[in-house]
């Protein structure tokens, strides 16, 4: 895994000076049609029978959470939709008017946390420094 640093005002506290923090980046994605092809390389199963699985696994993730479920995928972790909104006076006020957004939030399970912690051996962090952008609002080089 590779990370740039970048200059940031703190979240926290806006007004105050700006510093630098570590920022993971990630130069590529893998999607469904690469997680079967690896998944069939180190088992039995096809490649196409994977892809099933994947994508009805996707199907089944939605169907679950829109019925109010929470999702729990083994040693990876957990999804399950959370609400923002406003309060109201008195719980015989509130309704659905109140909710401004729903999400979906994931929490990794103990595995999964433990496969990309900082002192796992496994896993490391390697800087990289992007050349400054040609032009204003051009994203920078490796």
């Amino acid at each position: 895994m590779i990370y740039k640093v970048i200059e940031r005002k703190n979240p926290r506290d806006m007004e105050g000076p700006t510093k630098f923090y570590g920022y993971v980046v990630s130069l590529s994605a893998i999607g469904i049609d690469d997680l079967a092809t690896r998944i069939s390389s180190n088992c039995t199963v096809t490649r196409h029978d994977c892809l099933a699985v994947l994508s009805a696994l996707q199907e089944q993730i939605i169907y679950a959470l829109q019925e109010g479920k929470r999702v729990h995928l083994g040693d990876i972790g957990s999804f399950r939709i959370v609400a923002n909104g406003t309060g109201s006076e008195t719980p015989e006020g509130y309704d659905t008017s109140f909710l401004t957004r729903l999400r979906v939030c994931f929490t990794p399970n103990k595995k999964l946390k433990e496969a990309v912690a900082l002192d796992n051996k496994d896993f490391s962090l390697e800087r990289v420094d992007f050349a400054e952008p040609a032009e204003e609002g051009e994203e920078g080089q490796i």
